[in-house]
Formats: C-alpha cells, sequence, structure tokens
C-alpha cells in the first residue's frame, strides 16, 4: 500500500473541494469530497494510534460534508470549519479546469503523517465529540442505531450474512425510537454505486413465519437491479461489514424483534485484522471455498430462485 500516494490524493481532493465551493460547483465539490473521504479511510486502515483515530475521523465527517453539497446546499459552519482544519496552508485554491489533474509540487506533497501531523497535538475527543472506538459492545436499541450510522456512512461496499432479514421500519424499545428502513436504506445505496452483497438463508426453512422474509428480498431484487443475493442453507451468521473497514455482528437478525435488542448482543469494531477475517469468510462463502461450501451436500446455493449474482 502506498500511503504517500494516499496522502497526496487526500490534499489533492481537499483542494478541489475548496476550488469548486468557491464556483459555486456543489456537484464536483461533492465528488471531491467523496474522494477525499476513501483516501483517509484508507489512510486509516494502514496507520495506528492517534493517526489511525484522526484520519478516520475526518473520513466520517468527509461522507458528511458528501451528503451536503450533493443536496446542493452550502456547508454549515462546523463542517466549514472541519474542513479548514484539515490541511493547514496558505496556499490559494486551485485554478485548474475540473478536468486537469491537480499535482502539489514535489517538495510539497502530503504524506498521511504530514496530514495528520498535529495528532499529539490535537484533542482527539472533543466535548461532545465521540471518537470512533476500536471495539464497542453494543445491546438493546443501539444495536438498530449502529447499524443505521454504518450504512449512512458507506461509500463503497455493504456486506451482509444473516440468517433471517425483513423490512424493518421503525424500532422503539420504551421511549427510544430508531428509523431503520432496512429495505431502502439498501436498495437507496444500491443507486448510489454501493457494492450491495447479502448471503442469506433460504426463508422457507422458517416455516409460517417465512412470509416477511421472503417479500423483504423479493423486495431488495425488484427494486434494485444491483443488489446481489446468494442463498445459503447452512447461513446462521450475522454480519454487517462496510467499505471493509467496520463490522457489526452479534447473535440479533436483521428483523425488527433481533434489532430492538432485546435480549441480543452485538460488537462494532474497526479492527483491521478483525474485519479483514471478516470480509475474507463473506467472500470465501460467496465464490462456494468456505470449509462449510466444500463440505456441503445441499447446493441451494446454485438453484435457489433467490440468488441473484451478477457476472
Amino acid at each position: 500500500m502506498n500511503t504517500t500516494r494516499l496522502g497526496r490524493v487526500a490534499r489533492e481532493a481537499l483542494l478541489l473541494i475548496r476550488k469548486f465551493m468557491g464556483q459555486g460547483d456543489f456537484y464536483n465539490a461533492s465528488e471531491a469530497a467523496l474522494k477525499a473521504a476513501e483516501a483517509f479511510k484508507e489512510i486509516a486502515k494502514h496507520s495506528t494510534g492517534s493517526a489511525h483515530k484522526i484520519a478516520y475521523k475526518r473520513a466520517r465527517i468527509l461522507v458528511e460534508i458528501t451528503k451536503v453539497l450533493r443536496r446542493g446546499e452550502s456547508l454549515p459552519i462546523d463542517l466549514v470549519e472541519a474542513l479548514d482544519s484539515f490541511y493547514p496552508t496558505s496556499s490559494q485554491p486551485p485554478t485548474l479546469e475540473s478536468d486537469e489533474p491537480l499535482h502539489a509540487p514535489a517538495s510539497e506533497e502530503a504524506s498521511p503523517e504530514s496530514l495528520v501531523s498535529n495528532a499529539d497535538n490535537e484533542v482527539v475527543q472533543e466535548e461532545g465529540d465521540v471518537e470512533p472506538t476500536q471495539h464497542q459492545l453494543l445491546n438493546g436499541i443501539a444495536i438498530a442505531c449502529k447499524m443505521v450510522e454504518m450504512l449512512e456512512c458507506t461509500s463503497q461496499s455493504i456486506r451482509i450474512m444473516v440468517q433471517n432479514l425483513t423490512d424493518v421500519k421503525t424500532i422503539t424499545v420504551g421511549t427510544e425510537s430508531c428509523e431503520v428502513n432496512l429495505i431502502d436504506r439498501l436498495v437507496a445505496k444500491s443507486k448510489e454505486g454501493v457494492t450491495v452483497r447479502i448471503i442469506i438463508r433460504e426463508p422457507e426453512a422458517f416455516g409460517a413465519t417465512s412470509k416477511h422474509f421472503q417479500e423483504a428480498v423479493e423486495k431488495l431484487l425488484q427494486d434494485s437491479s444491483t443488489i446481489e443475493i446468494l442463498v445459503c442453507a447452512q447461513m446462521h451468521i450475522k454480519a454487517l461489514i462496510i467499505d471493509e473497514t467496520e463490522v457489526l455482528e452479534g447473535s440479533a437478525n436483521f428483523t425488527a424483534k433481533g434489532l430492538s435488542g432485546i435480549g441480543e448482543q452485538a460488537t462494532a469494531t474497526n479492527n483491521p485484522d478483525f474485519v479483514s477475517q471478516f470480509v475474507d469468510r463473506f467472500d470465501r462463502y460467496w465464490v462456494h471455498q468456505s470449509s462449510e461450501c466444500t463440505a456441503c451436500k445441499n447446493r441451494t446455493c446454485e438453484v435457489h430462485p433467490l440468488t441473484r449474482r451478477i457476472q
């Protein structure tokens, strides 16, 4: 992984955000913000300590900036201040045409280390600002809320392994409520260009309770032409993996009862080693190369009518 190149990409994208915002070109500004977010996510994956935390935090903020700009809106003052703090420089915004590459002089190339060079001097956890944790235990409605947060932040890929999922709308537990809209969110993300792949158990295995499961999967396939489904007769894992950077896994199925968190527990982590193991496990299932697949005599995955994989 060329981290120096990632640093340069992040710097160039940040400068382009300023350029396009100055021109009132919110669309290209949003594209630059997304590019910067992806670069910082990669930097976070390949760094540790304060540098990891700050790069991860900046990626999250840039995702929020992308959303605002895509709505054609000016940034609120808190996001403007956050953006200005990312790369302190006296340089004027670039004057290149939008289709020309932006290259910093060799002496000014920004490495990941220089992009977060003030990490030791920054207040990593400011008042009211919850910094992403390496490992977080969740229960109750917090499981549903974390799932929504992760789905909203994803920009590249969604992998889901789950025994059962339904078209969960709103979760309410006591005085707390969470708008999940699971199927609509997955469809919307697929239409934004996010790769969505889901491995599920066959709905008919749940007997009388299979109706809502079947309807949810059919809605996914009908409302999006790019969402891919693999039906696996052995699937019992419950996990959401986003952008190969974060995992939510635990005991809860992706149903109203499961995501209420009553009697359930989940773990959210952005630990790179843990995440990569989950990505590898999913991908092995996807191409029928897991140990369970090689020993399986039931070829539901190949013949089930809900299976859809795009070549």
